[in-house]
């Protein structure tokens, strides 16, 4: 799974360097971040994005035109003022030990972000099984209908091969094909006879993992 991709906007290099000192002391968090200012900073293929140290006049078309993204937004908002209040976007006042508690939100909100996404790709894991497995019901099913047309080919390819004698040649010929061919579908359809039984063993062992990968991801 890749790292989630960190932007930090801001107009004071103090405070970037702030952040970064702070993802540094944590070293389960990524360590790889996009910079930018209020000026100019890209806005897409990004998970979280740290905001503080603006002009003030930049703040607010800033902090909205990021949280439109609809991904997660951290600002750090100065220590006297008040933190607009915007959907997607966790306030932090700028106050001593801000750069801890930044890391410690930071971590959860990635936390989070990793066990969505480990949800999202065991839900897509389980629709595919129900869909195998609904194959595999269709298979047992068909395999026991063609058993039944089988017999009944070979059965009567037998019958009409006892009279042998007062059947043509090419007759006995056409019969005796189609009597090899049945057999030898009847081999291949005996490959299934087991299906079931390791299909149930599939899907159990498959929810199995589904459940200890989920729980594992906390969710």
């Amino acid at each position: 799974m890749e790292p989630p991709k960190i932007l930090i906007v801001s107009d004071d290099s103090e405070f970037s360097n702030a952040v970064v000192r702070s993802w540094t002391d944590s070293p389960h968090l990524p360590t790889s971040f996009t910079l930018g200012t209020s000026s100019e900073f890209v806005r897409e293929g990004l998970d979280l994005t740290i905001v503080g140290g603006l002009r003030e006049s930049q703040e607010s078309p800033v902090l909205k035109s990021l949280c439109r993204t609809g991904k997660s937004v951290i600002y750090i908002s100065r220590p006297n003022g008040s933190a607009p209040k915007l959907t997607g976007m966790v306030a932090i006042p700028e106050v001593e030990g801000w750069p801890q508690l930044l890391a410690t939100v930071a971590g959860e909100i990635l936390e989070r972000m990793r066990a969505v996404a480990e949800l999202s790709r065991l839900t897509e894991m389980s629709f595919q099984l129900e869909r195998q497995a609904a194959l595999g019901r269709y298979m047992v099913e068909a395999r026991h209908n063609l058993n039944n047309a089988l017999t009944s080919i070979l059965g009567n390819c037998d019958l009409i091969l006892l009279d042998d004698e007062q059947l043509p040649s090419a007759t006995k010929r056409q019969v005796e094909t189609i009597r090899n061919m049945g057999m030898r579908l009847n081999e291949i359809m005996q490959r299934f006879s087991s299906l079931q039984k390791e299909m149930l063993l599939v899907e159990q062992q498959s929810e199995s993992s589904i459940k200890a990968r989920a729980i594992a991801a906390g969710v």
